[in-house]
C-alpha cells in the first residue's frame, strides 16, 4: 500500500483501455505501483475496480491504486464496487469528486465516501483510502480531518513551483503520505492546456525555455524537467510523485525506461 511503501515511491497514472484487453500484462517489469483512472473526462473505459483486480491476478509484482470517482454513484454503488475488488486483491483506493458530467444531477459527496469508507475498515480485508488535495492549507487540513490516509496534490509542470507549493500546505511529521502529481512539460500548447484542466501555473521561465528549446528537443526537455520536479518534491519531504498525462503505450516504453535509467545511479544508496 502507498502509506506502506518504500520512504519513495514513483507512481504512473494508467488509463483503462476502452475494451477489455490484456494491455495490463506490459506493465510487468515497468512499474511497481500505478494508479488506475476512472473515466477521465467522460471518456468511458474499463471499470477501475475490474482493471486494477487483472493486475493483482496476472501481474502481482505490480500494486495498483483505485480512482473512486463520486460523480455518479451512491455509497451503495462505490461500496460495492470496494468490496469487489478487495475481494480480488485490491486495497489502494483514491477517492475523487470527477469530471462534472451534465446530465448527471446528483453528485456523491466525496468526505461521505471517505469517512463510509474509513469504518468499512474495521470489519474489512486491510485497505487504505486517500483523497486529492490542491496547495491550499485549509483543505488540506480538513480532508486530514475526514480521515484520508494518503494525499495527491497537483498537478506540476514546473519544478520551480514544487517546493513553494508543497510549503504552503505547512506539513506536520504526523500528517499522512503526500504524492505530487507530475506532467512533463513536452509543448507550448500541452502546457497551457494543462493550466486549463487545472495545473498549477509554470514559471515565466520554463514558459521562455520551452519556446527557445527546438522542436526535436522538447521531448528530452520535458522528460528533465519531471525528473527534476520529482527530486524537488523528494527534497520537500514527499513520498513520491505520481507521473500523469501520458499515453499507456508512453507510460509502458518511453517513460518506464527515462525513470529506469535516472533511478541506476542511485540504485547501490
Amino acid at each position: 500500500m502507498l502509506i506502506e511503501g518504500p520512504p519513495w515511491n514513483v507512481v504512473a497514472e494508467v488509463n483503462p483501455p476502452s475494451l477489455p484487453d490484456m494491455s495490463h500484462l506490459l506493465l510487468d517489469g515497468a512499474w511497481r505501483n500505478v494508479l488506475i483512472t476512472d473515466n477521465v473526462f467522460g471518456r468511458i473505459r474499463v471499470s477501475p475496480y475490474a482493471f486494477a483486480a487483472r493486475i493483482t491476478h496476472d501481474v502481482p509484482s505490480v500494486h495498483p491504486t483505485v480512482v473512486v470517482s463520486t460523480r455518479d454513484r451512491n455509497i451503495l454503488a462505490i461500496e460495492s464496487e470496494v468490496r469487489g475488488a478487495l475481494g480480488n486483491g485490491v486495497d489502494s483506493f483514491l477517492v475523487v469528486v470527477g469530471d462534472t458530467m451534465p446530465q448527471v444531477e446528483h453528485m456523491a459527496h466525496h468526505y461521505e465516501i471517505v469517512e463510509h469508507l474509513r469504518d468499512l475498515q474495521d470489519h474489512m480485508p486491510a485497505f487504505e483510502v486517500g483523497m486529492p488535495t490542491r496547495f491550499r492549507k485549509w483543505q488540506y487540513r480538513r480532508r486530514i480531518d475526514c480521515g484520508a490516509e494518503f494525499f495527491v496534490a497537483g498537478p506540476v509542470l514546473d519544478p520551480a513551483t514544487v517546493a513553494a507549493n508543497v510549503e504552503r500546505l505547512a506539513r506536520q511529521d504526523e500528517d499522512p503520505p503526500l504524492y505530487v502529481m507530475v506532467i512533463p512539460p513536452f509543448s507550448p500548447s500541452w502546457v497551457s492546456q494543462m493550466e486549463q484542466v487545472g495545473s498549477v501555473a509554470v514559471t515565466d521561465a520554463l514558459r521562455s525555455a520551452l519556446d527557445e528549446c527546438p522542436e526535436d528537443g522538447r521531448r528530452e526537455f520535458g522528460w528533465t524537467q519531471a525528473l527534476t520536479a520529482a527530486e524537488k518534491a523528494r527534497d520537500a519531504g514527499c513520498a513520491g510523485v505520481i507521473l500523469m498525462g501520458l499515453q499507456f503505450g508512453t507510460i509502458v516504453d518511453e517513460a518506464a525506461m527515462v525513470w529506469r535509467r535516472a533511478s541506476q545511479p542511485a540504485a547501490g544508496r
